[in-house]
């Protein structure tokens, strides 16, 4: 299996947006995509709202309704957290989709919330 991998990260708004813009043409091109948010609670975002109504999108929430509290995050958030990267390395490896995105994956490994030779690994 040959892929591609593309990072979207700095400051401000904006990457979440532009991965999902990718889901978007993807769909567009007749292709399957899932966009896997790591620390997002689905059913609280408007682009969830609408990502579900576009056919040969999917999307996974692993999150709380609540803010992590990055300093001291709780058992709950590194536990989801930990349940999203596994659901990463399960969908990467069933080869059912052709465009998996993992959306705040880079700031889950900065608060070390999962371990970035797990997320190397299923790279």
């Amino acid at each position: 299996m040959k892929g591609l991998i593309e990072v979207y990260t700095g400051n401000g708004k904006g990457k979440s947006t532009a991965a999902f813009g990718l889901a978007l043409r993807a769909s567009g091109r007749g292709l399957k995509s899932i966009i896997i948010q790591f620390m997002k609670q689905g059913n609280s975002y408007g682009e969830h709202f609408a990502i579900e109504k576009i056919e040969n999108i999917d999307i996974a929430s692993f999150g709380t309704p609540k803010f992590v509290n990055f300093k001291n995050p709780s058992k709950e958030d590194i536990n989801l957290a930990k349940e999203a990267l596994e659901f990463s390395r399960e969908t990467i490896y069933s080869l059912k989709y052709d465009l998996v995105i993992l959306d705040e994956i880079n700031i889950a490994l900065h608060f070390k919330l999962i371990d970035l030779e797990k997320v190397i690994d299923i790279l």
